[in-house]
């Protein structure tokens, strides 16, 4: 089966659900979907279609790079990363800093509050992503 066979209902629900920007393209056997979701709600909602096609999250033929609002002001000096992440299965800080262009370090530093072990983090655990 073809790869993006494999994520259209992940392609239609990102359409459905009015992701602005959306980019679907495959390359060397990998798809890649970027886009801004309307709201969190909307991401957590493609990141669950994603869990359902791969549960595990371990084929490594899907990168879903949707971000989304966050709430409330916006600051004033916000670069491209920075905000919050909600922990999905198979996540790493590492694998969580490469997707907003951090050092798990600074992930890890910046959620001290939350993480006594930055190797034990655990899917639903909302973590404050860092500006680069």
């Amino acid at each position: 089966m073809a790869v993006t066979e494999k994520y259209q209902s992940l392609v239609d629900m990102a359409k459905q659900l009015g992701v602005s920007g959306l980019d679907v393209r495959e390359s060397d056997g990998v798809l890649r979907i970027d886009g801004v979701a309307p709201s969190a709600q909307a991401k957590q909602q493609l990141w669950d279609e994603y869990g359902r096609i791969d549960p595990d999250y371990r084929s490594g033929d899907l990168v879903l790079d949707i971000s989304a609002p966050e709430g409330g002001a916006s600051s004033a000096g916000s670069g491209s990363s920075g905000g919050t992440y909600t922990v999905q299965s198979g996540d790493t800080l590492s694998k969580i800093g490469q997707r907003y262009g951090v050092g798990w370090q600074k992930i890890y530093e910046a959620n001290r509050d939350k993480l006594d072990d930055p190797d034990k983090i655990q899917p639903g655990q909302e973590l404050t992503i860092p500006s680069a």
